[in-house]
């Protein structure tokens, strides 16, 4: 589904990524561990085009998203890409319901369907009851529902989570934990998850350890 071929990323003189090809599937769970440094982080903003590589090819569906302009690369992030982010990234000032529904408004669905849709998955990840409270009136843990919620608002084929459980006590790293499996089941979605927390890891039908900038090892 989505393919990154000899991608290679320098911060002045330090080399960040070397090198490196993966291939992520539909309906996989892939973790990315390592140390602090590894590079992963840098590897999944490449991933989602939020970045770009100095060197290499991020191929979708047999198109390069390298060569699409600044305008068609966001639309492609709307309509194709979710994102879950270690920090919540929630709009303090717009309730639950309108954070998520806001990437289904800016993909152009009408504000009753979009509404309806982010009501939907947010009842559906437990916070019916929440729809609306703003996130300083939500917990760490619904907040971060929340926020998977609107990672899935636009029925993306991938998910990329950057340590969705990093700011979370053990109980909503748990919840969370759950709430990624029972989706891939449900939905067939697809996620790859930067994580340092080796339970998340360990849910994933593929783990990658970087180290250095490179992929150290593969393991399924």
């Amino acid at each position: 589904m989505l393919e990154l071929h000899n991608i290679s990323k320098s911060y002045g003189p330090i080399r960040v990524l070397n090198d490196i090809s993966l291939t992520f599937q539909r309906g996989e769970i892939t973790s990315i561990v390592g140390p602090s440094g590894a590079g992963k982080t840098t590897l999944l903003q490449i991933a989602g085009t939020l970045d770009r590589p100095d060197e290499g090819e991020v191929i979708f569906q047999n198109q390069d998203l390298l060569k699409l302009n600044d305008r068609k690369l966001s639309k492609f992030r709307n309509q194709n890409l979710g994102f879950i982010f270690q920090f919540h990234q929630l709009l303090p000032e717009f309730s639950a319901l309108e954070n998520v529904a806001l990437p289904a408004l800016i993909a152009g669905k009408k504000k009753k369907q979009a509404f309806s849709d982010a009501q939907r998955w947010l009842t559906e990840l437990g916070l019916g009851h929440r729809l609306s409270h703003r996130p300083s009136e939500l917990s760490g843990g619904e907040k971060q529902r929340t926020a998977i919620a609107r990672a899935l608002i636009n029925t993306p084929s991938l998910v990329l989570a950057d340590e969705p459980t990093g700011s979370l006590d053990s109980k909503n790293r748990d919840e969370i934990k759950k709430i990624i499996s029972e989706l891939r089941e449900k939905y067939q979605q697809s996620f790859v998850i930067v994580t340092h927390d080796p339970e998340i890891a360990e849910i994933a039908d593929r783990k990658i350890l970087m180290e250095d900038g490179v992929i150290i090892k593969e393991k399924s």
